[in-house]
């Protein structure tokens, strides 16, 4: 259930910005601050304060901080099947404690033939579920030729990023400005924060949002030195382990997933390297 151009980005530059095809969609979650712009497109770099300013003693999530104690709104974390997150003192880093809801639909079969699920926006679980004829009664939504009933999830072939649920007076050609539409947000930051301000960089798959994983450093990896001149800036750099990377280098690493894909990391956005499973 992927359709629909409406800008010009690449499946993996869909979380990013107009014509920049390289996967930041973690600096958006992260609420950094975009920083001058290149001819690609992509911002020269990124300001991240939760990185580069990280207080041990704090949580981060979705751009804001809290403090010991304190809870992230229940809507805002609904999207990850979870409730009542807070933020706790641990070592090294504080981190959020939520609680997992275990959606009614888990534990029952479902006849996909004869009903379908409706869903609100933002949801874990569904909303309820409609069969038979009563389907037909359904506001119907058409995008690409294809077509889906009220309620049910919309995505996008080029924008893994954003989605909508369908409902009545849907227009294909005005997603950008849709009440029921919404770009995603990533949930690592509640739940891989060892990784995420332990040094490491996000790993992107081909057609996902979110960060696939998160790499941490290790003492194999090697810096290749790419073609453009380094500035010296340390603004420009990617910081990684030991390792100190100029934007055009990337890491010389010898590591496959189990289903033998192989992993390219480069310094193209700065303050993180980029990683990608090919």
């Amino acid at each position: 259930m992927h359709w629909l151009t409406i800008v010009p980005v690449t499946l993996l530059g869909a979380l990013t910005v107009l014509g920049c095809d390289v996967p930041i969609g973690h600096y958006k979650t992260m609420g950094c601050t975009p920083i001058g712009k290149l001819a690609s497109g992509c911002p020269e770099r990124y300001e991240c304060p939760s990185i580069t300013a990280h207080d041990n003693e704090k949580c981060y999530y979705n751009g804001k901080t809290y403090n010991i104690d304190e809870s992230v709104p229940d809507a805002e974390v609904a999207q990850f099947c979870s409730v009542l997150c807070y933020c706790r003192a641990a070592k090294p880093f504080a981190k959020f404690r939520c609680a997992h809801i275990d959606c009614p639909e888990f534990f029952h079969r479902f006849d996909y033939d004869n009903c379908l699920r409706k869903y609100k926006k933002n949801s874990c679980c569904s909303a309820g579920s409609v069969c038979g004829a009563d389907r037909d009664k359904l506001a119907k939504c058409e995008l690409e030729n294809e077509i889906y009933k009220e309620g049910q999830r919309i995505t996008f072939k080029d924008n893994p990023c954003r989605t909508c649920i369908c409902s009545a007076g849907f227009n294909a050609t005005a997603t950008d400005t849709d009440p029921n539409c919404f770009d995603t947000t990533c949930g690592f930051e509640l739940f891989s924060e060892k990784q995420v301000y332990g040094g490491g960089v996000p790993v992107y798959k081909e057609g996902r949002c979110c960060p696939w994983e998160w790499r941490l450093p290790q003492e194999t990896d090697k810096v290749v030195k790419g073609s453009t001149v380094a500035t010296g800036d340390p603004n420009l750099q990617c910081k990684y382990g030991k390792l100190t990377l100029s934007v055009g280098d990337s890491l010389d690493i010898q590591q496959s997933t189990e289903e033998k894909q192989k992993m390219s990391c480069s310094c193209d956005v700065p303050p993180l390297l980029t990683c990608v499973l090919n």
